[in-house]
């Protein structure tokens, strides 16, 4: 009778210990950016000068290697949707990659990002004077950590403050809120573009959250 309380008992308590160590293996596993799922889509107020329109993203598909397709649509104009890819993993979240061409990605935020954890990439400058893109140095730098932002009636805690330039652009950036649960809240900064092959020409631009699917 000893004997089968005894085996009773060890196979209890092995159970349990495998049930700490399950519980401790999924929490490792929890997802740093969780918003990045297949299918949820993120509304935004797109407010410049000029007056306000809508766009959205949604994330379509992943890769196996942590790379999500993420549709950008200009919400009631004739412009078609375009193709963006974003990465995410266990550390790291971005907005910025190269894929599929290459698995060039530049960092916009990790986990337990510090304010001042900055992250720098270069970009040849292009060949044709007339090309807009952005080059040279390209700076991710936190500005703010585990700020508090109210958007869609909602207060988010847990939102990241990072500031995009471009030695290419000068007066250019973008101030991305980046909420750990929720995604982009909202980005604030100085857009640009080049009227009549003239100057390029700076204006300040403004996304805000105008809905979310989860």
């Amino acid at each position: 009778m000893k004997k089968i309380v005894l085996i009773l008992m060890s196979g209890l308590l092995l159970l349990i210990l495998l049930s700490c160590k399950r519980d401790e293996h999924q929490e490792l596993e929890k997802p740093t950016f969780p918003f990045m799922k297949v299918g949820n889509q993120w509304n935004y107020r797109m407010i410049t000068e000029a007056g306000e329109a809508e766009i959205s993203y949604k994330v379509v598909d992943k890769t196996q290697e942590n790379y999500f397709k993420v549709l950008l649509n200009f919400v009631g104009s004739e412009l078609p949707a375009m193709d963006h890819f974003w990465y995410a993993d266990q550390q790291t979240f971005t907005m910025t990659t190269d894929w599929p061409d290459s698995n060039l990605k530049f960092t916009m935020l990790k986990r337990d990002a510090k304010v001042g954890d900055s992250w720098e990439y270069f970009i040849p400058a292009p060949l044709d004077p007339e090309d807009d893109d952005l080059s040279g140095t390209i700076t991710y730098k936190v500005v703010e950590a585990s700020t508090t932002i109210q958007a869609i009636g909602k207060t988010f805690t847990d939102v990241y403050k990072v500031r995009q330039t471009a030695s290419s652009h000068p007066q250019f950036y973008a101030d991305y809120f980046i909420s750990h649960s929720s995604g982009i809240i909202k980005m604030e900064g100085m857009g640009y573009l080049r009227i009549d092959d003239e100057e390029i020409v700076y204006f300040p631009l403004e996304w805000r959250l105008k809905s979310k699917n989860f």
